[in-house]
């Protein structure tokens, strides 16, 4: 005990007493106090005060005298014992010398030794917020959980926390290992044996611990307390509940769920997006692990930027888990990046052979997962087997209708879920007010290996094509803004469960019959959302299923589905080729025989299309006024926007003019840009923005260069806004692009080009991409007239050519004879501009007969 006044106080048991009877003050009053008699009468300085006692915070200095103020009144007529030194700080008036012992003397006098924390990285990659925001918190309460799936940290970053605060409390700071407990009865002798009491298993009880721990200032870290949850509930409430001046802090799979705890959930690392440069992978905390890792076991491991791309995608993979980082840098160190990315299918064979000292769980990924199965009763187990057949997410709608046939009930799901997301092993996220769950890749990957072990695997992946083709079905078809972005986002959402569900359906395990049927509804989906390389190649796929002699008569409705989106999508990957004619003209007359409207119609925008873009402008124009005539008979009124965009398209590569922009002007004032866009399922175009789109190029055909610019432009914002790529790519290369290269605005038509490659690219639109390289040497030749590149020109053009998009080509043959009378080539720029005068009459390009009369000029200069 030290005396000071009528006080009477001890550090070991933070305990005040005068005249025998106990007095309470608060917490951080006894830490200024205890402050101060280390001190030993020397002044302390506000600020080291401040620092010892709120070390994590920043606080008023008001704060600092309260706790002060409530010293002194505990002091009573010894109040002046503390003194005030002005603009300094504070020293307390001692006896010279007071038996103050140290925290590692308080350890060995109460029996108490302080065990060592587990051997852990010096330094934790990537959890540098993490760990503050854990002091923070056992700053505000002194019960925290660190909740989180197998692998992700938790351990780790309990260590560091205990090793950076250990300081502030006087009995130091206890680890207290539970996952070498293996029945919940012995949790209490497992805490005991860490405080250092010697005790026959099973006899100590909590309340024989706490009359231990009565007084005691010390930090307690429960570990791995999810396989003894309810123990280690109890033991926590027990020690917080009875003594301010201890704290908790339990790392978990779920939560104790107990009064006083703050939860933190601990975060995968950050990985890096994909397509991102090297610098910007090598700032995602997951690669650097990788890294660091991979070095330390090889410290000759390459990096470059190749390496350095795999590794992202390793990590993406991994879901920045860092046990599974860590044990895929062991393997790249051994077998390299290239081979590992190769096997990482197979993640639990592959990834294994951990650091041996860890526990025998966190070897392997596969051991791991088996200690979190065994922990959930058998509706989870049976439920996250089940939810392995997801992929990239689901609703919980989803995973009632897919394991409904199980006899779960929809309480039984709620239940069930409610667990598994509790005990980490389901992610719940929310996105536009949508809640959605997801398993990370390593828990999705065990559970489909318990599915296949349970031999379910084939029921589930049934029951999920089932319920995906049922839930596309009854969509709404979306003719409004508002109705096109929610069909937009369930395409978005479930696009990697409909890749799944089509996957198997056509999989010699797979049944082709539900397959047609899904992909009947989910291919125009992949239209819709700009992948016209993949939605042409499963419309294939699901069309040749057909003629299985296994699989029963398909009904003319999907027949019809299929063909209109692989006629669409065949367009834009070979062009409007004859088989694209074919495609339509089948649907037509499958449409007509049926009395399908919708579908008639669609057949003759796809057909007027085709020969549009073919540059067959009368054959077009015929189309395009039927089309119109059929929308007419419509109620309808997106259909008739339609009709008066597709006639003003045919008017304007009839070289009519007028007439175009006439009906531009007509149906433009009816778009609301800022609320409403219209558009229909099958016609992968907005018909507003396109429409702006082909005014840009009558008023550049009007010789309004300026505003043509202007409203191309003003088109391309509106592509970008709306969000498709198909819409944007028409942009590019209808609109913007040609009108930039055409003015003379070389910097905007570069950037036009750069982004329709990449556009093009990631959706697979052959056609534009073959423009793309048309675009290029136009702009090359202008920039530098170099007779060198003809060649790659020519061979430019006629790869536009074969591809039967014949739109720019009268342009690029224009600039091309250009090029080469430039060059001195003057007999075959004169054969070039002659072939491009042919075109522009056989195709409609008399728009460009002023252009081709200027090079005309220019060669017979």
């Amino acid at each position: 005990m030290i005396k000071i006044g009528q006080l009477d106080v001890c550090l070991e048991h933070r305990e005040i007493r005068c005249n025998g009877v106990a007095l309470r003050i608060g917490s951080r009053a006894f830490d200024i106090l205890e402050v101060l008699i280390r001190a030993q009468g020397a002044l302390v300085s506000k600020d080291e005060i401040m620092a010892a006692v709120w070390p994590r915070a920043v606080v008023d200095e008001n704060n600092l005298q309260v706790h002060v103020a409530a010293l002194r009144k505990a002091l009573a007529s010894d109040r002046d014992l503390i003194r005030t030194v002005s603009g300094r700080g504070y020293r307390l008036v001692l006896p010279d010398r007071l038996p103050v012992r140290s925290p590692a003397a308080l350890s060995v006098d109460m029996g108490l030794p302080r065990p060592a924390m587990p051997v852990c990285a010096p330094v934790l990659i990537g959890r540098d917020a993490s760990i503050d925001d854990v002091v923070d918190a056992l700053d505000a309460t002194n019960l925290v959980t660190l909740a989180g799936a197998g692998g992700i940290g938790k351990t780790s970053i309990a260590v560091q926390v205990a090793k950076r605060i250990d300081t502030r409390f006087a009995d130091g700071a206890v680890f207290v290992p539970f996952a070498t407990v293996s029945d919940s009865r012995f949790a209490v002798d497992a805490l005991a044996n860490a405080l250092g009491i010697a005790a026959p298993a099973g006899r100590l009880t909590m309340d024989d611990v706490m009359a231990v721990l009565t007084g005691r200032h010390m930090l307690l870290v429960l570990d791995n307390c999810e396989h003894v949850i309810e123990a280690a509930a109890q033991i926590a409430a027990a020690i917080t509940s009875a003594n301010e001046t201890l704290c908790v802090l339990t790392t978990s799979r779920e939560a104790l769920r107990i009064p006083g705890e703050t939860v933190y959930r601990v975060q995968p690392l950050d990985v890096p997006k994909e397509g991102g440069a090297a610098e910007e992978i090598l700032r995602a905390s997951a690669v650097r692990l990788f890294v660091d890792r991979a070095r330390a076991a090889d410290p000759r491991f390459v990096l470059d930027e190749r390496a350095l791309t795999v590794i992202g995608l390793i990590c993406r993979r991994l879901d920045g888990i860092p046990l599974a980082v860590e044990l895929a840098a062991a393997r790249a160190a051994v077998l390299g990046v290239e081979v590992l990315a190769e096997h990482l299918d197979d993640q639990f064979r592959i990834l294994s052979g951990g650091i041996r000292t860890a526990l025998p769980r966190h070897q392997t990924l596969k051991a791991m997962l088996d200690w979190s199965y065994r922990l959930l009763d058998d509706r989870e187990r049976v439920l996250l087997r089940w939810l392995g057949i997801f992929m990239n997410g689901f609703s919980f709608d989803a995973a009632y209708h897919v394991i409904a046939g199980r006899g779960f009930t929809r309480a039984d799901v709620l239940n069930a879920l409610s667990g598994l997301v509790a005990k980490s092993l389901v992610q719940r996220e929310s996105e536009d007010a949508c809640t959605r769950y997801r398993l990370l890749e390593i828990t999705r990957v065990y559970a489909l290996q318990q599915l296949e072990d349970h031999g379910e695997r084939k029921a589930a992946a049934l029951a999920h094509a089932n319920y995906f083709r049922a839930g596309l079905s009854r969509l709404p078809a979306p003719h409004s803004g508002s109705e096109q972005a929610a069909w937009f986002m369930a395409c978005r959402h479930e696009l990697g469960n409909l890749r799944t569900a089509l996957d198997w359906a056509f999989s010699p395990d797979g049944d082709r019959g539900v397959g047609i049927a899904l992909a009947a509804v989910a291919v125009p989906c992949l239209l819709d959302l700009s992948l016209v390389d993949e939605c042409c190649e499963r419309a294939r796929i699901a069309l040749n299923a057909m003629s299985a002699p296994a699989v029963a008569p398909v009904s003319t409705a999907n027949r019809l589905s299929l063909l209109a989106a692989y006629g669409a999508a065949l367009f834009y990957t070979q062009g409007p080729v004859q088989a694209v004619d074919e495609v339509w003209g089948e649907v037509l007359s499958l449409a007509v025989a049926a009395s399908d409207a919708e579908y008639e119609l669609r057949a003759v925008w796809g057909l007027w299309s085709a020969h549009q873009y073919r540059g067959e402008t009368r054959e077009a124009l015929k189309l395009a006024r039927r089309f119109g005539a059929l929308a007419r008979m419509s109620a309808r009124f997106e259909l008739r926007l339609t009709a008066q965009r597709t006639e003003a398209i045919a008017l304007f590569y009839a070289g009519d003019l007028r007439a175009a922009r006439a009906r531009l002007e007509q149906m433009l004032p009816a778009y609301a840009y800022a609320d409403e866009r219209w558009g229909i399922p099958g016609f992968p175009i907005e018909d507003g923005i396109v429409a702006r789109t082909t005014l840009a190029r009558v008023l550049w055909a009007e010789a309004d260069a300026g505003e043509a610019l202007r409203v191309a432009r003003c088109a391309l914002q509106a592509a970008l806004d709306y969000g498709r790529d198909v819409v944007l790519c028409h942009v590019l290369v209808e609109g913007l692009v040609p009108i930039a290269l055409m003015s003379g605005a070389f910097d905007l038509a570069r950037e036009g080009i750069a982004l329709l490659r990449a556009r093009a690219t990631l959706g697979g639109f052959v056609v534009w991409l073959a423009c793309c390289d048309g675009y290029d040497e136009y702009l090359r030749s202008v920039v530098d007239p170099n007779p060198a590149r003809a060649p790659a020109f020519r061979a430019a053009l006629d790869a536009v050519r074969e591809t039967g998009y014949l739109t720019p080509w009268t342009m690029l043959l224009a600039q091309y004879a250009r090029l080469l009378s430039e060059c001195g080539r003057r007999e075959e720029a004169r054969a070039a501009l002659e072939e491009a005068m042919h075109q522009s009459e056989g195709t409609g390009g008399r728009r460009l007969k002023v252009e081709l009369g200027r090079v005309q000029a220019d060669i017979s200069a």
